[in-house]
């Protein structure tokens, strides 16, 4: 049996596989059907569709992994610490179990049934190879010749980089997120036979750090054809043309040269599975790229047809919202002064509860425990919340940056479909180099970095705030017996925890993994939790492979709770 995924693209028909090009029962005498070649005529037939097809890579598939995968939202932010939920309602009734704490082995079978957390993982696989199949077929038509021309100017070359940054950084977040994953080079052609298919399909599901060094040099490669063709790599907005990257504004060579160094940093930093593998990245590396990185944000355009599950369920509080999110406290519990989020943490599971959060970091609360903050919503109610499921669960706090930049006040006005929001960041670019100068000895450089974000004027209900006072090279200042962060035992905070907190708060929301990711290199999963996914159990079945899976206390790649702070 064949298992596709079917996907328009620009109004053509393209037959993309859940696996890689091969979905294979288990059985030992395999039918194989390798219909990308055919497809692929049939799709890219001339230059104009080819560009349709190359550049249709973007969106809806690679950016649906990101943000609209409603099973994949309510699974990453909620187990990686950035936001908090039960998910309440019948829908959902299996995926709950997912959110318990301690984490617990993840049921990885090839069946499952509806709502079952592990559709988010699995879907995330198959529309991310899905953008990373596209890239591959797109490099190799423009590999045999073929020349894609536009107001009689020869732009060959934006498809290329185009699809080398698609193919990185599609490669790199499989590499994130799976401990294995296909990499297959667009010079490798893929055997019409099925042995050959067979043959190919199984060499090219690597480990993940081979995946990640591959999504590296493919952006390398990206960087480099945009460096050589200024005149011809850039990308129009979504208002002309629903190809590329669908954002607000055109975006320029240096932009596309500078977004995918911030990646490339993005990518090497959050491949580590540990604190112990995130001291061991390479910091002379991610000082390279972030010196060439952002200095102005990517932004994504959204509207009716474009929209974000992870900005909707991120902020939405209808009493009937069963995927309801808030921040965990564990992101913004140590902004707390009261001493409420040291208790918290240090307390067992069942006796913690939601507090309220005493601190003078405006982006988290107004002037009192219980009002607005410019980031954020006090919640005296609980919607989408079940006890049942664990007080542990509970928080007071939603993040509402979208909305509030919007001018949206109401509970079900999230913005999901309105305004634009950063795919990447100049402040992501700022806080990856800030810790590479901090892991290479440069506290100093560190320190002014982190105060970019950290000492900026924040406005609630247009009044302006003071930001928080300037960390030095020594560390977080106490000032007026006030510190942000603090350290689970109350201690004022290092750099190191100063640029973890920053991440959390600026960064959230940014994608489905980026928390989850920062959060295990930080050591601040939850006892138990995964600190990688296994190949999803679907795909392990198509190719005859045993199953397993990760989860749970003590076992492999299972987190242990202990944040990192420097020596």
């Amino acid at each position: 049996m064949t298992n596709w995924t079917e996907v328009t693209k620009a109004g053509r028909r393209l037959m993309l596989l859940g696996g890689l090009f091969l979905a294979a029962s288990a059985c030992q005498d395999l039918q194989v059907d390798n219909l990308v070649d055919p497809d692929r005529e049939r799709a890219t037939s001339n230059p104009e569709d080819v560009q349709a097809f190359i550049g249709g890579a973007f969106y809806p598939t690679f950016y649906e992994a990101l943000h609209d995968i409603t099973q994949a939202i309510s699974l990453f932010p909620t187990k990686g610490g950035e936001m908090t939920a039960t998910m309440a309602g019948q829908g959902t009734l299996l995926q709950w179990e997912d959110l318990v704490e301690p984490g617990q082995p993840q049921d990885n079978g090839a069946v499952l049934s509806l709502g079952n957390g592990p559709h988010g993982p699995r879907m995330f696989w198959a529309d991310v190879t899905s953008a990373a199949t596209v890239a591959y077929d797109g490099l190799q038509i423009l590999n045999e010749g073929m020349e894609i021309t536009e107001g009689g100017q020869d732009v060959t070359a934006r498809a290329r980089a185009f699809s080398k940054l698609i193919q990185g950084w599609a490669w790199g977040y499989l590499g994130l997120m799976f401990d294995e994953a296909h990499v297959l080079h667009e010079s490798v052609d893929i055997p019409s036979d099925p042995d050959g298919l067979w043959e190919v399909t199984l060499e090219s599901l690597v480990p993940y750090e081979e995946v990640v060094e591959a999504a590296l040099s493919s952006l390398d490669e990206a960087i480099q054809v945009a460096q050589q063709n200024p005149g011809v790599v850039h990308f129009p907005s979504v208002s002309e043309s629903p190809l590329w990257f669908g954002t607000a504004d055109p975006m320029s060579n240096t932009l596309f040269i500078e977004m995918a160094n911030t990646l490339a940093a993005r990518i090497l930093v959050l491949a580590a599975r540990s604190p112990e593998q995130r001291t061991q990245v390479d910091w002379n590396r991610v000082l390279s790229y972030t010196a060439n990185g952002l200095t102005s944000d990517v932004e994504f355009q959204l509207s009716t047809s474009r929209e974000s599950e992870l900005l909707l369920w991120a902020q939405n509080n209808t009493a009937s919202g069963e995927r309801n999110q808030r921040w965990d406290y564990r992101a913004i519990g140590p902004a707390d002064q009261s001493g409420a989020y040291q208790a918290w943490i240090s307390s067992p599971i069942q006796n913690r509860d939601r507090f309220e959060i005493v601190t003078p970091d405006r982006r988290i609360t107004g002037e009192t425990p219980t009002s607005n903050g410019s980031y954020t919503y006090y919640r005296a109610d609980d919607n989408g919340f079940v006890p049942d499921r664990g007080r542990y669960l509970y928080s007071a706090y939603q993040w509402r940056r979208h909305a509030i930049r919007n001018n949206l006040t109401g509970d079900e006005l999230t913005g999901y479909q309105q305004g634009r929001f950063p795919l990447i960041s100049a402040d992501e670019n700022n806080l990856l180099r800030a810790e590479a100068l901090l892991r290479t000895g440069d506290a100093a450089g560190a320190a002014e970095l982190i105060n970019i974000t950290r000492t900026r004027p924040q406005t609630i209900d247009g009044v302006q705030y003071d930001g928080l006072p300037p960390v030095t090279a020594n560390g977080v200042p106490e000032v007026d017996g006030e510190c942000v962060p603090r350290l689970d035992s109350g201690a004022c905070g290092d750099l190191l925890t100063a640029i973890r907190y920053e991440r959390m708060i600026e960064l959230a929301a940014t994608d489905v993994f980026r928390g989850y990711a920062d959060s295990r290199g930080w050591g601040t999963l939850e006892d138990g939790h995964m600190q990688h996914f296994p190949v999803p159990g679907n795909i392990l079945d198509q190719y005859g492979m045993s199953n397993y899976t990760y989860g749970g206390v003590g076992n492999e790649w299972s987190a242990t709770y202990g944040p990192a702070t420097l020596p």
